[in-house]
């Protein structure tokens, strides 16, 4: 099958141009991924709120003339579309050829009957958002992954028509079953031969071969599947990322009529109570982290580059495991987790028949969900990385509700109707939803009664809850492998008795519990992991991870208010990775308590010594890992330091503060009282009175400089290729200032453009399109795009009161860098 990548130079306008020529507005040129959205600016009256970090929504269409050349007359062509946020109708040549409505998974758009071979061919896509609120985050808007054209012979391989899967291992030996889709798109019946090669991607080596022949009934399809030994395998693993192409070539007697490739990697899974999950055979716990589908300050725009370094920072720090959350992601996502070894919950929806917003997915679900299930499994079962399917995340209809059961067997049996080699999952909560009206009256009866937490309804749980909940939602659980936990750790063990068989994943947890969450998956081996929520920061459900400093007296009302966060807010504020790919003081912990050997120190704002605190329960204390707080000399200031080991000692400026114990009995964090005094601070870690790892901080002057370190020094000139620039205020010694707040600006000039300036503050009503944003915590990120010529770019950054620094970026048609 040709595939050509389209994304390219489409024309965009907002709203739907007239039919009538001359009575719209010209349109401007975008190059696909684009995320209409995220160039608007916030507003207190979006409708969607807090909910989509006061983003609203739109529409949009984008336009492009295709030149199908004389070499695919006779041929289908098709557009295939990675995803389109939302509503999307595609319109060629004035037809409407196909509507989509799911934002999230793949589609095709057959152009065949309409399309003009030789000749100019106006292609029209129609993205509408506009009825808010659809979603419980932000979801961005328009064609924000890729898209390509496909042409094919009458006779050819399905689009996702290739699926592999091991069958077992022995001796080294692995035997791989391949099954190929072929269509017939003929009136004649035919006999077609499939060949299947098997080659390592590393080398290109021929690894194992196949071939088998299919009858095609006339306007039918058929599969043909082979098994195939492969001699020798490297195997795909966490700590070996090991790939293979597998190729599937169609012929008849005397001609190739078609070839598809697609991605594979050898691994077997399997899970029990006693072993939990395994993968080739071992047992390993899931080290796991919930993301969702934005990719920071370029919004929803998904590319390769911006993919894979998502990935690559949650791989670096310890995370084995990513779950989409709450929908199929990118097919460069899925990419990026087979070739770092991160493993995969490949979820397909946050809602089914009952809403969560009033123009949801749950509108369509019912019509649509059997076709968006199958697309997005068709597109991601060759992935190695994808270890579970997840059928919905705290769907209203867990105990019952709206048949609610039958749905929940009905997409199990589908699923291993189209994959019956993978795990299938579910995400379930408390009852703070899903009950009639009955029990939901019973249950918060008893909410209202208890002393509320601070964080709201959401997940919260009653006697009345915890009584119920496993006899409601058992009959909804029981076609799953894999039952998951949100926030319901106090089930794990309750489960051994009255669900002996049930295998438990933690898929949502909150981060200031996460010792005992992990905990509890280390001591139980029917829990197989835990998923935190969140691991990298997003746009929307602004203000989980709110922490809020006030005075006794304003302790409750504040408590009451905290799920609340008014404009500006922004981001959600409840990861280890804030939203441009920053380490926060949480991360750190979390390495500690996976099993990490080193010492940091999280030094509290000495503004908020002697306040209480109160905090959302997905917030972290306000700390950071740095010793620079102007204008605090000589003021209290409280330091935790996160250490596995027994005692840690503290030493400011050369003199012992003593030493406080740490390690799991106190949570892993030693707690130390002292005046702020700068200069340099020292934290030593000590068991059984052996060093095992220090920390060290060191004050830092007044702001100088600017310093700017990019990911990369080149580009490709593929329209594509991103380059991620930290940009950092820093002092005369070159040392980064944590506490300024600056107004810059960034501009890029020549062959590369810039795609976003911006922060990971989490309430600010700045724009990340525009090139002017302050500083945070003393940093900013700038993202250089690539064009499609070759040439030199500068990026220049200028930071008020400190000059302006420049860098080159060159753009070449040689990719010599290694991501």
């Amino acid at each position: 099958m040709f595939k050509e990548n389209i994304d390219r130079s489409w024309e965009f306008v907002k709203g739907k141009p007239s039919v009538i020529p001359g009575m719209s507005q010209p349109g401007k040129i975008v190059h696909l991924p684009h995320d209409f959205t995220i160039e608007t600016d916030t507003s207190p009256d979006a409708p969607g709120g807090q909910g989509t970090g006061y983003y609203g929504g739109g529409i949009g269409t984008y336009t492009k003339v295709l030149n199908v050349s004389e070499e695919h007359a006779g041929k289908r062509v098709l557009v295939e579309f990675d995803g389109s946020y939302m509503n999307t109708t595609v319109v060629l040549n004035g037809h409407t050829v196909a509507r989509h409505h799911y934002g999230y998974t793949p589609f095709h758009a057959d152009l065949t009957p309409y399309v003009k071979i030789g000749h100019p061919n106006r292609l029209s896509v129609t993205v509408n958002n506009a009825a808010q609120p659809n979603a419980r985050w932000y979801t961005g808007s328009g064609l924000y992954r890729h898209v390509d054209l496909l042409c094919a012979p009458k006779m050819h391989i399905a689009p996702w028509g290739i699926f592999a899967h091991t069958s077992h291992i022995v001796d080294g030996t692995a035997f791989v079953i391949v099954e190929t889709t072929v269509e017939n798109h003929t009136a004649d019946n035919t006999n077609l031969w499939v060949d299947i090669k098997f080659e390592k991607e590393s080398c290109g080596s021929l690894a194992g071969v196949g071939r088998v022949k299919v009858h095609v009934p006339a306007g039918e399809k058929s599969v043909g599947q082979v098994k195939i030994a492969v001699e020798n395998a490297d195997i795909w693993d966490i700590d070996s990322p090991n790939l293979y192409k597998i190729t599937a070539q169609l012929s008849d007697t005397e001609t190739v009529l078609d070839r598809e490739s697609t991605q594979f990697g050898i691994r077997t899974i399997s899970v029990d109570t006693k072993n939990g999950f395994m993968l080739n055979g071992r047992t390993v716990k899931l080290k796991g982290g919930c993301v969702h589908h934005d990719n920071g300050i370029l919004g929803a725009a998904s590319f390769k580059d911006s993919e894979y370094r998502k990935m690559k920072i949650h791989k670096d720090n310890g995370y084995n495991a990513i779950r989409f959350a709450h929908n199929p992601m990118s097919r460069d996502l899925l990419d990026a987790c087979d070739r770092l070894g991160l493993l995969v919950i490949n979820e397909a929806f946050d809602v089914w028949v009952i809403e969560k917003n009033t123009h949801d997915y749950s509108q369509y679900f019912e019509e649509n969900w059997k076709e968006d299930m199958k697309a997005f499994i068709l597109r991601d079962r060759n992935h190695p990385s994808v270890i579970m399917w997840s059928t919905g995340n705290e769907v209203p209809e867990r105990g019952g509700l709206s048949d609610g059961n039958k749905w929940s067997a009905k997409l199990a049996a589908y699923v291993r109707e189209l994959d019956p080699t993978r795990l299938i999952t579910h995400s379930l909560c408390s009852f703070f939803g899903g009950l009639d009206d009955d029990d939901s009256a019973k249950f918060y009866e008893g909410l209202f009664k208890q002393a509320m937490n601070g964080g709201g309804l959401q997940n919260l749980d009653t006697e009345f809850g915890r009584g119920i909940w496993g006899d409601y939602t058992e009959t909804f659980a029981a076609p799953l492998d894999v039952v998951g936990y949100n926030y319901l750790n106090y089930h794990y063990e309750n489960a051994l008795d009255n669900y002996p068989n049930r295998v438990i994943c933690g898929t949502e947890s909150k981060p200031l519990e996460m010792d005992k969450y992990w905990h509890d998956v280390e001591r139980l081996s029917h829990v197989i992991g835990d998923f935190n929520w969140t691991s990298h920061d997003y746009i929307g459900e602004a203000g989980l991870g709110k922490a809020e400093y006030v005075d006794q007296d304003e302790v409750t009302a504040t408590s009451r208010s905290i799920h609340i966060a008014n404009y500006p807010w922004r981001l959600a504020s409840d990861s280890d990775f804030d939203l441009c790919g920053f380490e926060r003081p949480q991360l750190a912990y979390r390495r500690i308590v996976w099993g990490s050997n080193e010492t940091f120190i999280a030094s509290r704002n000495p503004k908020n010594y002697g306040k209480s605190e109160v905090l959302g329960r997905w917030g972290w204390p306000e700390c950071e890992n740095e010793w620079s707080w102007e204008g605090h000399k000589g003021k209290p200031v409280v330091v935790d330091v996160y250490s596995a080991a027994e005692e840690v000692e503290l030493i400011l400026n050369g003199m012992s503060l003593g030493r406080q114990p740490a390690g799991r009995e106190n949570r892993f964090t030693a707690k130390f009282n002292l005046t702020y005094e700068p200069g340099k601070l020292e934290a030593v870690s000590y068991t059984a009175g052996k060093e095992i790892s220090t920390n060290i901080l060191t004050s830092a002057g007044k702001p100088v400089g600017v310093r700017i370190k990019p990911d990369k020094r080149e580009l490709i000139a593929d329209g594509q290729s991103l380059s991620f620039a930290v940009v950092e205020v820093v002092d005369a010694e070159g040392r980064h200032v944590p506490t300024v707040e600056m107004k810059a600006s960034a501009q890029v000039e020549g062959a590369a453009k810039l795609a976003a300036f911006g922060t990971g503050k989490p309430q600010t009503t700045e724009n990340y399109t525009t090139g002017e944003f302050t500083s945070y915590q003393g940093r900013l990120l700038a993202i250089v795009r690539a064009g499609y010529e070759p040439g030199l770019s500068v990026l220049t950054v200028d930071v008020e009161g400190l000059g302006a620094v420049s860098i080159e970026i060159p753009v070449g048609n040689i990719f010599n860098y290694t991501t």
